[in-house]
């Protein structure tokens, strides 16, 4: 994947999901970004390995975007109609959703840099022999606590049978 299909698919992921000023400023953050980072010497494969897949950042723009789904009348987006905190009038709102795609993109640079442990196979098979061993020692000491009374129960129902067909 090379910028534009990385921009591309960003811009796809995003449309209908936030408002349209969200979606260009997000494209043109990271394509600001990343051309930032070709700047300063890494090559373009590395920054976009670095950013992931552009799918979970636009998840991950949709999911924290505070107006997604509460569109006034003038399709704005805003919290309190056109012209209000959070509109695209207020003076503000140019740093404020600058501010905000700074903390997702920082959310999605932690997101992936998670370490993911996977248990290997050899584990997962020590582990279900041990399961099975504590299953079977626990029905072994079931049985051998009631094993008396079994024993006991199965020759007197022999006796009587025995006793029966002796006497017929």
């Amino acid at each position: 994947m090379d910028k534009q299909d990385f921009i591309n698919r960003l811009r796809a992921a995003l449309n209908g999901n936030v408002a349209p000023n969200v979606v260009a400023e997000n494209v043109s953050y990271y394509d600001e970004y990343i051309s930032a980072e070709i700047r300063s010497g890494k090559t373009e494969e590395e920054v976009l390995c670095t950013l992931g897949d552009p799918r979970l950042i636009a998840k991950t723009i949709i999911d924290t975007n505070p107006w997604n789904g509460h569109r006034d009348e003038d399709g704005t987006g805003s919290a309190y109609g056109a012209g209000g905190y959070g509109s695209e009038n207020y003076e503000n709102d140019n740093y404020q959703e600058k501010d905000q795609t700074y903390r997702q993109t920082q959310y999605v640079r932690n997101a992936n840099n998670v370490r993911v442990s996977r248990i290997p196979g050899w584990l997962w098979t020590i582990i279900s022999i041990l399961l099975m061993v504590a299953v079977i020692s626990v029905i072994l000491s079931v049985l051998s606590f009631l094993a008396p009374v079994i024993i006991t129960i199965v020759v007197v129902m022999f006796l009587v049978k025995l006793f029966r067909d002796w006497l017929n």
